[in-house]
């Protein structure tokens, strides 16, 4: 069967390798479609400092939908789509998991929509973390990306008062003003920390979340948060050091939280739900679509901003 490797930074392949067995109590399946996540391509076309190469074949991927074509397993038959949280390397054309690496999608819902369940799982993983809702509060929502769109999605479905979206692109920040934000800050044009200052009278936000995963936006996070607010470093760094100013954040005592991942059952259905409902609408996020032989100028278009790209879907 085909499957990537990543041989090396800047370097995958399309190799083929043994399909793998079907065994009892498990489900194969065949991979549709998959994407990109932010944190692939930083150990894709860069050395990220902590992964081994070459990289297991599959990996990095783990946004994935498939087809169940043998079950052994209660509750999944030939025909079901399904989604993989199985997070062992999804970008190979055949699976064998345990149900519990499956969760089954709506066969009537765009099977490209269903894909971001994923990705809005693993943020409603981080929401889920908070010990207070963004109800009433001024929250920021650093990168507007996927998931910073997904993160300021969910705060807007929470009731945030003030929802500020920063981002180097005007296209996402508009993207993200129908996603739910009340304020856009391009941080390519202006001070982002200022303007935080600026729209909250100098005390700071409640809330800030930061999706980008830069030395630079990791910096930003406490000059922005108010006294006592609360910091979601969501954003994987994209060196496995990253620096931290540690003496403002200490004094500004925020409570921190981090999150990665998520739960099949309490997370991803979920997002399952919100997509199907129309609750969290997803499909201006879908914008390229590839073949999974391109998939190295996949992540290099992921990477690159080039052409309004937010998620590029691999077709198998």
């Amino acid at each position: 069967m085909r499957a990537v490797q990543v041989m090396a930074p800047g370097k995958t392949e399309i190799i083929d390798i043994p399909t793998p067995q079907m065994a009892a109590g498990k489900v194969f399946t065949r991979t549709l479609l998959a994407s990109i996540c932010g944190s692939d391509w930083p150990v894709v076309t860069h050395d990220r400092g902590d992964v081994k190469y070459p990289m297991p074949p599959g990996m990095p991927g783990h946004e994935v939908v498939g087809v169940v074509e043998q079950s052994d397993a209660a509750g999944f038959e030939q025909g079901d789509i399904v989604l993989d949280v199985g997070y062992d390397g999804s970008f190979r054309e055949f699976q064998v998991r345990g149900p519990e690496h499956l969760l089954k999608l709506p066969s009537d819902k765009p099977m490209d929509e269903m894909l971001m369940t994923q990705p809005l799982g693993a943020v409603v993983h981080g929401l889920r973390k908070w010990h207070a809702t963004a109800m009433g509060k001024t929250v920021v929502v650093i990168g507007q990306g996927t998931i910073g769109q997904f993160w300021t999605a969910l705060i807007k479905l929470q009731g945030a008062t003030k929802l500020i979206g920063i981002d180097l692109e005007d296209n996402r920040l508009t993207l993200g003003r129908k996603m739910g934000t009340t304020h856009q800050v391009n941080s390519a044009k202006t001070d982002a920390v200022q303007a935080v200052l600026d729209l909250t009278g100098g005390e700071g936000a409640d809330m800030v979340v930061e999706a980008v995963g830069s030395e630079k936006t990791y910096g930003w996070t406490a000059p922005m948060v108010r006294q006592g607010g609360s910091i979601t470093f969501y954003g994987l760094p994209k060196k496995a050091v990253t620096p931290l100013d540690f003496v403002t954040l200490m004094r500004k005592d925020p409570i921190l939280y981090t999150s990665i991942r998520g739960d099949k059952d309490a997370d991803f259905a979920a997002a399952r739900e919100l997509i199907a409902s129309g609750q969290v609408y997803v499909k201006p996020l879908l914008t390229h679509r590839m073949p999974i032989a391109q998939v190295y100028q996949a992540h290099e278009l992921a990477e690159s901003r080039a052409d309004n790209v937010m998620k590029v879907i691999l077709e198998f």
